[in-house]
């Protein structure tokens, strides 16, 4: 039985698929542009660095590796994701953009040098990153698995052109919709994949849709995504502690399709004793909307994710009132810690019954789920109950056995 080859410019959930791979020894290799790995260059150059450079270095490479890949087996290629990386840290969108299509497209020659190097039954490429890996791998007569991690373009410019009507002013700049060519690309991967993967039922949805180009149901599977239990794993159960503010946590892209402008209205209309909120990531919306609500908040830009694991340590409930999703991990790692998750719809669901699932994404129903919360004491004590024990659903090992059964199906799919 021939391995599997997983390559993606970023990260996205690629360390999972990987690692789920290696454990049932059917990962090829992994390929991607930014792995630390201390012994080979260029990372071993932060050796010849002043102690205080070199730790600040570090840091920066600790948020892309993970400690159960195997080294050998994991392959890093793609400098313009470096620069593209850089750009974004300074704030250079324009150039950012520009070289995160690069990037994107630059992966066809490596996958193919190491397809002749490493022979594989399949790839497995994520979307708008895979299609040169895809046509590379096609010509030495692999299977091309997509893994799909949000919903179709198309439809993101729909709902979103609705956003903008009413939140403009959250908006970096009127350029928001994903161009005809980023569709283009998108229907040619799904053209050129032999399975199409998609980790929720509204992102499977959006491939359906009557306004996206067809694509056979056939090749579409429901691959539910998991925690990573190296980072994240089954904490304490949540209590309400007596004359405390109920302590909210944003983490993610805080810009408009995540509804970031809906929680800052939100939270700017409540009491200072009735509730707290963080937001830890990356500020997607112009900085003098933001300094408006900042004195409400406590705001730390992109941290990796170990820390990420502290914030939570520290809150009692995620809140998450996404546009538009494929499957949010951040869901799974609130629920394993035992946070109490806001969530909207649009995305995968695992506590179906909370009260705390948005009926739609609008302010008038992200206040009613946040009042909720504070106004009922005993509530986050049972989501995190229930929410602790439906993770066990999105276990690395649950998702390892998904994956599993997922290659035998991709075994008997002709070449």
């Amino acid at each position: 039985m021939y391995p599997i080859g997983v390559f993606h410019p970023g990260t996205q959930h690629s360390w999972q698929t990987a690692r789920a791979l290696q454990s049932t020894g059917q990962l090829g290799w992994y390929l991607t542009s930014i792995y630390w790995q201390p012994d080979r260059f260029p990372y071993k150059l932060a050796n010849a660095m002043p102690r205080s450079m070199r730790k600040r270095a570090e840091y920066e490479f600790s948020r892309y590796h993970h400690p159960d890949l195997d080294p050998s087996k994991v392959h890093a290629t793609n400098s313009f994701e470096w620069w593209r990386r850089a750009a974004s840290r300074a704030g250079s969108r324009g150039l950012a953009t520009i070289l995160a299509r690069l990037s994107d497209a630059s992966m066809g020659p490596p996958v193919a040098k190491l397809a002749r190097r490493h022979p594989v039954r399949a790839v497995w490429g994520y979307d708008n990153v895979a299609l040169e890996g895809f046509l590379a791998a096609k010509k030495g007569g692999a299977l091309c698995v997509l893994d799909r991690t949000v919903g179709h373009p198309t439809v993101y410019n729909r709902i979103m052109d609705e956003v903008y009507e009413q939140y403009r002013e959250f908006f970096v700049s009127d350029e928001y919709k994903k161009r005809s060519w980023v569709i283009d690309r998108v229907n040619r991967e799904h053209e050129l994949a032999d399975l199409v993967l998609v980790g929720s039922d509204f992102c499977k949805s959006t491939l359906l849709d009557p306004d996206v180009q067809s694509i056979s149901n056939e090749k579409l599977r429901v691959l539910p995504y998991c925690y990573d239990n190296v980072f994240f794993f089954n904490g304490r159960i949540r209590k309400r502690e007596a004359g405390r503010p109920v302590r909210f946590l944003f983490t993610g892209q805080a810009g408009p399709r995540k509804g970031i402008h809906l929680v800052l209205r939100v939270f700017e209309k409540l009491p200072l004793n009735a509730a707290t909120l963080t937001i830890v990531g990356s500020l997607e919306i112009p900085k003098e909307v933001f300094a408006r609500y900042r004195d409400r908040i406590d705001y730390h830009p992109t941290v990796p994710r170990d820390q990420v694991r502290s914030f939570m340590e520290r809150s009692d409930y995620l809140v998450f009132p996404s546009y538009f999703e494929g499957a949010a991990l951040v869901i799974n790692e609130a629920m394993a810690m035992g946070l109490g998750v806001i969530q909207s719809a649009r995305t995968h669901v695992p506590q179906p019954n909370s009260p705390l699932v948005m009926k739609e994404v609008s302010e008038a129903e992200l206040t009613r789920c946040v009042h909720t919360a504070i106004d009922q004491i005993h509530l986050l004590e049972e989501l995190s109950v229930d929410g602790i024990e439906r993770a066990r659903e999105f276990t690395f090992d649950a998702y390892a056995q998904r994956v599993t059964q997922l290659i035998e199906s991709v075994n008997g799919i002709d070449r």
